[in-house]
């Protein structure tokens, strides 16, 4: 088994159980954990976070940045393979070793720690003042739905006529936009690998989550950094569709996982590792 680990679940018997269970269950982190981990007092958090991990070095995959990512090809054969960082992940019990020497005081492991943790610190500060950008985006694409389309989605109903094309057209024009604009992806790919290109999944998992919003109420009294949490959330949800699953502790985010699964499966024929949930 490899599974996605939330942030909320690095420090959590969860994650110790899944790993002691089997030498064949791995953790897989994201760039997003990773940043989690560092944020804030580097010194205190980074420690905390990694615990568990550093018991179970072996079984950590650690993947390519997510920027990256939005470069890789969607071709079927390999998909996992490209998405792995294998120098960090064969280095993980390098670091674990650099990372204990650091939590016993030496300095010559401190300073790198501290230079992630600003990285990671000044990131998630961009994420937070985008957040009012996230927020209208949102409101935006649940407008694109009726009031009987909304409920359906919040009901797990039928999907009235016409939705699901609605829903397809409109994840492939935000996906075009993102293949237009990212630095790392240079063209449109061939229709065949698109549901297995990152954009196109993180694409989908985020019009989930507006439509998941805008069939609750909506964003209008949403925090900005309860929509920061929410993009990072949907983050996890597009690699967990690459990997055996998530491990996290929201709800939310496991249940738009899941959405997630059932449209790649169901309308662009994708394999999916791990299958769906009950």
């Amino acid at each position: 088994m490899r599974k996605i680990i939330d942030s909320n679940q690095l420090q959590s018997e969860n994650l110790r159980t899944y790993l002691a269970k089997s030498k064949s269950n791995f953790a897989v982190l994201t760039d997003y954990a990773a940043m989690e981990a560092y944020k804030g007092d580097t010194l205190v958090s980074a420690f905390k976070s990694m615990e568990v991990l550093c018991e179970f070095p072996g079984q950590v995959i650690v993947l390519r940045s997510t920027r990256v990512a939005c470069g890789l090809s969607g071709r079927l054969a390999g998909l996992q393979r490209r998405l792995i960082d294998h120098s960090q992940t064969r280095e993980f019990p390098i670091y674990v070793r650099s990372l204990l020497a650091a939590k016993r005081g030496d300095t010559r492991y401190v300073k790198p720690l501290l230079t992630h943790g600003a990285e990671a610190s000044a990131h998630m500060e961009t994420m937070l003042r985008d957040a009012e950008t996230t927020g209208e985006t949102i409101e935006e694409i649940a407008k694109l739905h009726s009031k009987e389309e909304r409920a359906a989605f919040r009901n797990g109903d039928g999907f009235p006529v016409g939705m699901v094309n609605k829903v397809v057209k409109n994840v492939m024009q935000i996906a075009a936009q993102l293949f237009q604009n990212h630095p790392n992806a240079s063209r449109w790919p061939p229709y065949e690998q698109l549901p297995n290109t990152f954009i196109f999944r993180s694409s989908l998992c985020m019009y989930l989550l507006a439509l998941d919003w805008g069939a609750r109420g909506g964003v209008r009294h949403a925090s900005p950094a309860k929509l920061r949490n929410d993009t990072i959330d949907m983050n996890f949800a597009a690699y967990a569709t690459y990997f055996d699953g998530l491990l996290t502790a929201d709800a939310k985010t496991e249940r738009l996982h899941q959405e997630a699964r059932i449209w790649l499966s169901a309308l662009f024929d994708c394999a999916l590792p791990g299958g769906l949930s009950p």
